[in-house]
């Protein structure tokens, strides 16, 4: 049975089932739009734990990974963290010269943020997630960014979470491949592609459980 933290209800526990296998997400919208499908995915072997609110920055995800930690019953049962973030640090915001998270921060955060997991979960396998592409439309949002900004992040996030021992899960080689039907507006996902980033995210996980 999955289950998910609604915002400002923190006396909500997650309680991992001993007989399965418990898996944490952590991310942004986009993996807001695709956990239900992969909880339904793996429902036959884990439960999936996720926050109902979105994850954001890096900065924010170390800001709460203690909180959403200390939600747990049993923190020693969690048995893979997946982790997202990338949309929000990459962005311009409201146009702005510069990105939220500079490049060189984005590394040191997915170090860090991978460096408290493994106190905080210290028998979960942890897995980031790269950021997923935007919409080959052109549409760019308030807060502008492109897939060329999208990918050196994701090679510098890649790189840090190889060199902490974490591994890769690349979204954003799968979606590259995807046109513009597959959006819903500048760099979300329609119900459909969702349910297939969620298949993919499962069936990669598949192997870690």
């Amino acid at each position: 049975m999955s289950q998910h933290i609604e915002d400002g209800k923190s006396n909500k526990q997650f309680v991992c089932n001993r007989d399965k296998k418990n898996v944490f997400l952590i991310g942004d919208s986009i993996r807001l739009g695709y956990c239900t499908f992969m909880r339904d995915e793996l429902s036959d072997m884990a439960d999936i734990f996720f926050v109902a609110e979105n994850c954001r920055n890096t900065q924010y995800i170390i800001t709460n990974l203690y909180r959403w930690y200390n939600m747990f019953s049993d923190p020693a049962l969690v048995d893979v963290v997946q982790f997202n973030c990338g949309h929000w640090d990459v962005a311009h915001w409201y146009g702005g010269e510069y990105s939220l998270t500079s490049e060189g921060e984005y590394k040191r955060n997915i170090k860090i943020i991978i460096d408290m997991i493994k106190k905080l979960f210290p028998n979960a396998k942890i897995i980031f997630a790269t950021t997923t592409t935007m919409n080959p439309s052109g549409k760019i949002g308030v807060n502008p960014r492109n897939n060329e900004e999208i990918s050196r992040y994701n090679d510098l996030g890649t790189e840090a979470a190889i060199e902490n021992g974490a591994d890769v899960i690349d979204l954003f080689a799968v979606t590259k491949e995807w046109d513009e039907s597959a959006y819903a507006d500048y760099c979300h996902f329609t119900p459909d592609s969702n349910k297939i980033l969620g298949e993919i995210v499962a069936n990669k996980l598949r192997s870690y459980l």
